[in-house]
């Protein structure tokens, strides 16, 4: 596989203690990849631990949220004009490096247009909830997964990575409903230091059970 083709877009918030580690796990298991860091604000030290391994660092100034860093680092790599495929990888260290190569391996195998990483077991009841309703519909049995491979076509097609709150899987979900040619891959989730960025608790499921019905009804008034 030509690993020139592929540009890894980490979004990072207050994650100075992990950025490099996994800047350098991701460099010693993917050979020749390149990496886009997406700062969303940080008040630690992110930008300059990132800044320093020798990547593409973009800062977005303030905070923004999840879906614009990596909608920021999609529009980076599209302008480049050198990169068919783009992976979505964390930067908290929970995504297994071998497990980002496998999905690569797994779009060029087989030509994909996405590549879904799924985890053993989604880690909240509402992510259970939003999963069934995926697998029920498109056979996908985790679809709020971090770790996800996207042909950068898509992106430039439909225009933006998310338009409401899907908890980062808009694109994906446009992407099934159109037909694209999609795999997913069992990935190894290791267990993070502190605590989540996402939060927890009520509130948290909440926002997941509401974003489950928001992309429902976008399904819905999507042309199958």
């Amino acid at each position: 596989m030509d690993t020139s083709k592929v540009a890894i877009v980490i979004p990072a918030f207050n994650e100075a203690q992990t950025i490099q580690s996994v800047i350098t796990e991701l460099q010693d298991t993917v050979s020749g990849i390149d990496i886009i860091v997406v700062d969303d604000g940080s008040s630690d030290d992110t930008a300059a631990n990132a800044g320093a391994m020798g990547i593409t660092l973009v800062s977005q100034g303030t905070n923004r949220g999840y879906s614009e860093a990596i909608n920021r680092g999609f529009s980076v790599a599209a302008a480049s004009g050198q990169y068919e495929y783009v992976v979505t990888v964390d930067a908290d260290g929970q995504h297994d490096p071998q497990s980002v190569f496998q999905v690569i391996q797994a779009a060029f195998d087989g030509d994909m247009d996405i590549v879904i990483g799924q985890r053993n077991k989604p880690a909240r009841i509402s992510e259970m909830v939003f999963a069934l309703y995926f697998r029920l519909k498109f056979g996908i049995k985790d679809p709020l997964c971090g770790l996800r491979l996207y042909r950068l076509s898509m992106f430039t097609q439909y225009g933006k990575f998310e338009t409401f709150d899907s908890i980062g899987s808009e694109l994906m979900t446009w992407a099934l409903v159109k037909g694209k040619r999609y795999s997913t891959v069992d990935v190894n989730i290791r267990g993070r230091l502190d605590n989540p960025r996402f939060g927890s608790g009520i509130k948290v499921n909440l926002r997941i059970l509401k974003s489950l019905w928001s992309t429902i009804s976008f399904i819905r008034g999507s042309k199958m």
